[in-house]
C-alpha cells in the first residue's frame, strides 16, 4: 500500500512538473518582450514613436511653459534624435560599447540643442525633472534587485 501511494506522489510530482513545463514552453511573450504599457518590443522600432514624441512634447511644453515656437524646434528636436536613434538600432555590427557610446553621443547632441531652444530657468527644470526621474527609476531597481544595501551585505553585485 505504501509502495502504491509512493509511487502515485511521484506520478503526480513528474505530471505536475510537465505541466508547468508545457505551459511555460506555450506562453507567448516574456517578461522582457511585452511591457506593462502594452507597448510590446517593437515599440522603439517606430510603431509608437510618433504618439510617444507628441505625449513627451506636450508634457513637457505643459511643465516648462513653452511657447508654440520653442514647442515646435523641440518636436522637431525629438524627431531627429528618434531617427537617429532608428537608424543606430537599425545597424548591426557594432559591439555593444561603441553602440551605447553613440547613443551618449545622440542624446548629448539633443541636449545641446534642447540648451539653445529654452530659456536658463526652462532648462534647469528639465534638468531637474530629469535627476527626479532617474532617481525613481534606480529606486524601483533597487526594489527589484534587493536594493543597494543587499548588496554590500554579501550579495549579489
Amino acid at each position: 500500500m505504501k509502495k502504491q501511494l509512493f509511487s502515485l506522489a511521484i506520478l503526480l510530482g513528474l505530471a505536475t512538473s510537465f505541466a508547468e513545463t508545457t505551459v511555460a514552453a506555450q506562453a507567448p511573450v516574456s517578461g522582457r518582450e511585452q511591457r506593462q504599457d502594452g507597448r510590446g518590443k517593437d515599440h522603439k522600432q517606430g510603431k509608437h514613436g510618433t504618439q510617444d514624441q507628441q505625449r513627451r512634447t506636450d508634457q513637457m511644453a505643459k511643465e516648462l511653459d513653452l511657447s508654440s515656437k520653442q514647442k515646435s524646434k523641440v518636436e522637431k528636436i525629438f524627431q531627429e534624435q528618434q531617427q537617429q536613434m532608428q537608424a543606430l538600432r537599425s545597424r548591426s555590427g557594432q559591439d555593444r560599447s561603441q553602440h551605447m557610446a553613440e547613443a551618449k553621443r545622440i542624446h548629448e547632441a539633443a541636449d545641446k540643442k534642447l540648451k539653445d531652444v529654452l530659456s536658463k530657468k526652462q532648462y534647469a527644470q528639465l534638468a531637474a525633472k530629469r535627476q527626479e526621474r532617474q532617481r525613481q527609476m534606480g529606486s524601483r531597481q533597487g526594489d527589484r534587485r534587493g536594493g543597494f544595501e543587499r548588496r554590500e551585505a554579501g550579495g549579489r553585485s
